[in-house]
């Protein structure tokens, strides 16, 4: 009965809120008009935007991580291939594939970029846990590794940095926790301009009512979500309903992560229906980037382009 009270009092506002937040936080490309170094979406994105509702497609980095790890790709190719390999000119930059990078690199790499007309959307720093931890002394060594992405960051002319809020513990005990982590986080990121988006990783961040009642918590503009098609399992046992998951989160949204790891014979993903979670997307006021992630096995580019082929029936664009 306790546990329904809480549940009851955390989603009774929901609807509200959510309408609220799409109406006061602009949902498009570059959502980080706190950042000097933000990217504003050109003119004619802007116009298709307006008039057919398109969403701008963009590519995680992570897609090739076996590619960056056998040295079949490298940062300085990296930019002219998937340029020219996919067709896209959006990058989510993963920090596992970004060894060493500094200030000085990140701002080569950046050039490199430009010469492309690439463009970077989300930096991950792939730190792992602890900002939610319930040990200051944990979660502050987490704020100190966040410290030298966030300058990463601004380099490259991102549009925001990923968050992992995960944590241990009973729902009760990790949202306290998690909107105290992110608030950690906000601090340093707002000393640079720098937007937070917080991402689906397991555990309660898989869980739509908990990072839905988080961000009800944060009231924060700055922090945002990215709710993604294929990462609602919150422990071997609970996998949250995507279709609801969704629903609360697309409000808050600042990207959308397109995840795939197979494909079925029709072409579509073999854990979902990519017609059901686009309708959804185009049932809001959501015209922000839908970011591929291929993680499945075998060829890592024949895997992007499936992706980019499916999502394109839904008006995205390139």
């Amino acid at each position: 009965m306790q546990r329904r009270l809480f549940l009851g009092n955390i989603l009774k506002p929901i609807g509200l809120l959510s309408t609220a937040c799409v109406a006061a936080s602009p949902q498009v490309e570059g959502s980080s008009a706190a950042s000097a170094n933000s990217i504003v979406p050109n003119q004619d994105a802007a116009a298709k935007n307006k008039s057919g509702g398109f969403n701008a497609l963009a590519v995680a980095q992570a897609s090739f991580h076996r590619m960056f790890k056998d040295g079949t790709l490298t940062l300085e190719k990296f930019p002219q291939w998937v340029k020219m390999q996919c067709g896209l000119t959006r990058v989510q930059w993963s920090g596992r594939l970004l060894p060493g990078i500094t200030k000085a690199s990140a701002k080569t790499l950046r050039g490199t970029c430009d010469a492309q007309g690439v463009r970077s959307l989300l930096l991950d720093p792939s730190i792992g846990m602890g900002l939610a931890s319930a040990d200051a002394g944990v979660s502050g060594a987490a704020v100190e590794k966040l410290k030298p992405w966030c300058d990463i960051a601004i380099e490259l002319a991102c549009t925001g940095l990923a968050i992992d809020l995960r944590g241990e513990g009973t729902y009760e005990e990790q949202l306290p926790r998690a909107v105290a982590g992110a608030d950690l986080a906000f601090k340093v990121a707002a000393a640079v301009g720098l937007p937070l988006v917080g991402q689906s990783l397991g555990g309660f961040t898989s869980n739509g009512t908990f990072m839905a009642a988080l961000m009800q918590q944060l009231k924060n503009p700055a922090i945002r979500l990215e709710p993604a098609f294929d990462s609602w399992k919150v422990s071997e046992q609970e996998t949250y309903n995507r279709g609801r998951g969704m629903d609360l989160l697309l409000p808050y949204a600042a990207s959308i992560l397109a995840d795939y790891t197979d494909f079925a014979p029709d072409g579509d993903s073999v854990n979902f229906k990519s017609d059901y979670l686009m309708r959804q997307i185009r049932a809001t006021t959501f015209r922000g980037p839908v970011t591929i992630l291929y993680k499945g096995p075998g060829d890592e580019l024949a895997g992007v382009l499936k992706a980019k082929s499916i999502l394109m029936k839904y008006k995205c664009v390139v």
